[in-house]
């Protein structure tokens, strides 16, 4: 019987100190967000205890360490810069109170190419001894720009009279947004197609061309820009050309052009 007490005491124990040492380990925090003309922004802050003096911050892509802040060796900052074929990365890591209790790590990822992969960035963060706490957070990178609102612009027939309309659509996004046309209710396909990757705005631009003829006043066309990442559809606002006020104005231009004639004849 002792012996078992003896046993769950110990377990007892070890597991009390187990929960202490994970109440206690450093507080870590990530987060991120797209940045226009820019690329990612992703922030790893920390806040260790204080009665603790940091370490080392290790900074992983993938599970691969890439950078690592030391305050003993680098002093209260470091900032490097890593170039790929794909794109530029920098990192400044800075310790804003003594010993390196609170402090952040800023990466800067900006694309060369388009991006193709998602990618997990990983932020572990240690403390000194006795204690050797650590606080550990991933986040995880996704390759997906919502795809903006589309604009539409009508291109003027030379006869102003003429039913026949000719409709140019474009939004940006990543991966490339597809442009979806309907017309009166029905799916259509575009006349012309093109996608460009714009090296400032790191983004996909994409643009689509629709001609068609306004057969009454009730029909409508839509551009509808979309993406699609990880098996999901993620749709933007919709641009809608009303074939009702372009035909009314014609009615109206036919009608002013008519009264003009008549009086000057």
């Amino acid at each position: 019987m002792a012996s078992k007490m003896g046993v769950k005491n110990v377990v007892q124990t070890f597991l009390l100190l187990v929960g202490v040492f994970t109440s206690q380990a450093i507080d870590v925090n990530v987060i991120g967000e797209w940045k226009t003309d820019l690329g990612w922004e992703v922030t790893c802050g920390w806040q260790t205890l204080p009665n603790d003096t940091l370490q080392s911050v290790r900074l992983y892509n993938n599970g691969q360490q890439f950078m690592i802040f030391r305050p003993e060796k680098h002093g209260t900052s470091r900032s490097e810069v890593f170039r790929t074929p794909e794109n530029f990365m920098n990192v400044d890591c800075t310790t804003t109170a003594d010993r390196g209790q609170q402090g952040k790590c800023t990466l800067i990822l900006e694309p060369y190419q388009p991006p193709v992969y998602d990618f997990t960035y990983t932020c572990e963060v240690s403390g000194e001894r006795p204690m050797f706490r650590i606080g550990k957070k991933d986040f995880y990178v996704r390759v997906l720009v919502p795809p903006s609102d589309a604009v539409l612009h009508v291109k003027s027939p030379e006869d102003p009279t003429s039913p026949r309309v000719t409709l140019n659509c474009s939004s940006t996004g990543l991966p490339a947004p597809s442009l979806l046309w309907n017309v009166g209710g029905d799916k259509v396909q575009a006349d012309f197609s093109k996608r460009d990757w714009n090296a400032t705005s790191k983004l996909w631009q994409s643009w689509s061309t629709l001609s068609f003829t306004r057969s009454d006043l009730s029909s409508t066309a839509t551009c509808l820009p979309e993406v699609k990442s990880n098996n999901e559809t993620i749709k933007g606002k919709a641009a809608v050309y009303n074939s009702a006020e372009s035909l009314c104005g014609i009615l109206k231009l036919t009608v002013f052009t008519m009264m003009a004639l008549h009086l000057l004849s």
